[in-house]
C-alpha cells in the first residue's frame, strides 16, 4: 500500500492521514468503509480487521480486511463477547491469548488464524453503533502502539459513518448505519490527502480538526454539548533554546501522548501548531463540570509524567476552556473564546 522505503515508524502516521483524508470525504458509507479498514489495518499493524455494527443484541460483521475477509455477516451476541465488552464498556476490551479467553469466539479464531485479539467501540453521533474487531496471528500480537492507533482509527472512522447519520437524524441509528453499510456500490473513494497528520506527534492538524469542531457546533443538541481545550506550552521557547529541537521534539510527543491518555474514543485531539494543542470533548451532559475535570486529569498526568522523566525538561501548560453549549455557535467563536480563556489563566499565574 506505501512504498516499501518507507520505515516502520513512518507507515502508521501514512496509513492514518490516509485513513483521515477518507474520513472527510463524501460518499456512500459502504464504499469508503472498506478503504478505511485497510488503511487501518496497515496503521495498526493487524493481520486482520473487521468493523462489527450492531443490530440489536447482535454484532453483525459488515466490512473486513486481511485474515478477516471471510467473516463478512458472521454474527456475535452482544452478552458475552469481546466486542460486546468494548461496546458496553466504551473502552478498548483486549484478548491477549485468545486461547485462555472465554469471551473470544473460537470458530471465529480457527476460522481468521488469530491467537489475539483487540476490540475498541466507534461511537457514532453519540450512539455506540459496533466495534473494530483486530486480529494478530501469534498470542500478545497487539502492542500498546497498536491499540492508541486503533482507538485513533476508532474516531475517525465515526467521523465517517456518522455523515448518514447526520444527514437522515429523524431516523433510528442502528437502522440507518444497516442501511449504509448494506450498499454494493464500489466506487473509487478518490483523491487522498496525506497532509491531515502531524508527523512529530500522530495527532491531526489545525485543518481536520476545525473539520470536526465545526461539525459539533452544528450540530449541538442539548444532550450533545461539547467543550474545546485550548493548550499552550509554557516557556517551550525556552526549552529549545537550552537543550536542541531534538529535545524539544521529544516534549511535544510526551505532551501527545498525555493527551491521549486522558481522552475518550470520541474525544478529538490536535497539534495546532508549534506548542500549541486542542482538545475537543463529545457528548458531554455537564460540559462546564466535565471540561473542568479533563483539564484537571491533564495536568495531574503531565505532573506524573515530569515525575517519571526527571532527565528530561519539565513540562509546565496551561490550559483554557470554552463550551459548546447552545446553538448558534461558530468554530471560531468558540476557538476564540479558548484562546481569551487561556489568556486570562495566564494573566492570575504572573
Amino acid at each position: 500500500m506505501f512504498p516499501d522505503a518507507l520505515t516502520e515508524s513512518e507507515r502508521p502516521a501514512r496509513a492514518l492521514a490516509a485513513l483521515a483524508a477518507l474520513a472527510d470525504l463524501r460518499g456512500r458509507a459502504a464504499d469508503l468503509l472498506p478503504h478505511a479498514l485497510a488503511e487501518l489495518r496497515e496503521a495498526c499493524g493487524a493481520d486482520g480487521l473487521g468493523f462489527e455494527r450492531r443490530q440489536g443484541e447482535e454484532l453483525v460483521h459488515a466490512g473486513a480486511v486481511g485474515s478477516f475477509v471471510g467473516l463478512l455477516d458472521r454474527r456475535s451476541p452482544v452478552s458475552g463477547s469481546l466486542g460486546g465488552a468494548a461496546l458496553l464498556s466504551r473502552n478498548a476490551a483486549i484478548a491477549p491469548d485468545t486461547a485462555n479467553d472465554p469471551r473470544v469466539d473460537r470458530a471465529l479464531c480457527q476460522a481468521s488464524g488469530s491467537g489475539s485479539l483487540v476490540a475498541v467501540p466507534v461511537d457514532v453521533s453519540g450512539h455506540p453503533a459496533g466495534v473494530l474487531l483486530a486480529g494478530w496471528r501469534h498470542a500478545h500480537g497487539q502492542s500498546d502502539a497498536s491499540v492508541a492507533v486503533l482507538r485513533v482509527g476508532a474516531g475517525l472512522l465515526a467521523t465517517l459513518l456518522g455523515r448518514t447519520l447526520l444527514a437522515e437524524r429523524g431516523d433510528e441509528p442502528q437502522r440507518l448505519l444497516a442501511n449504509a453499510l448494506s450498499q454494493t456500490s464500489h466506487r473509487q473513494a478518490g483523491q487522498r490527502r496525506h497532509d491531515d497528520i502531524d508527523v512529530l506527534t500522530g495527532l491531526l492538524k489545525a485543518g481536520p480538526f476545525e473539520t470536526a469542531l465545526s461539525a459539533s457546533a452544528a450540530h449541538w443538541s442539548p444532550s450533545q454539548n461539547s467543550a474545546v481545550l485550548f493548550i499552550d506550552l509554557d516557556r517551550f521557547h525556552r526549552i529549545n533554546e537550552a537543550h536542541g529541537h531534538a529535545v524539544g521534539d521529544t516534549v511535544l510527543q510526551r505532551v501527545a501522548d498525555v493527551l491521549r491518555r486522558c481522552t475518550r474514543g470520541h474525544d478529538v485531539v490536535a497539534r495546532l501548531g508549534d506548542d500549541d494543542f486542542a482538545v475537543l470533548l463529545n457528548r458531554l451532559s455537564q460540559p462546564e463540570l466535565q471540561a473542568a475535570t479533563a483539564a484537571e486529569r491533564i495536568i495531574d498526568a503531565v505532573m506524573a509524567d515530569n515525575l517519571t522523566n526527571e532527565t528530561m525538561p519539565r513540562i509546565e501548560l496551561c490550559i483554557g476552556a470554552a463550551l459548546i453549549d447552545r446553538a448558534g455557535l461558530s468554530a471560531e467563536r468558540v476557538m476564540r473564546d479558548a484562546e481569551h480563556a487561556l489568556h486570562a489563566e495566564k494573566s492570575e499565574r504572573t
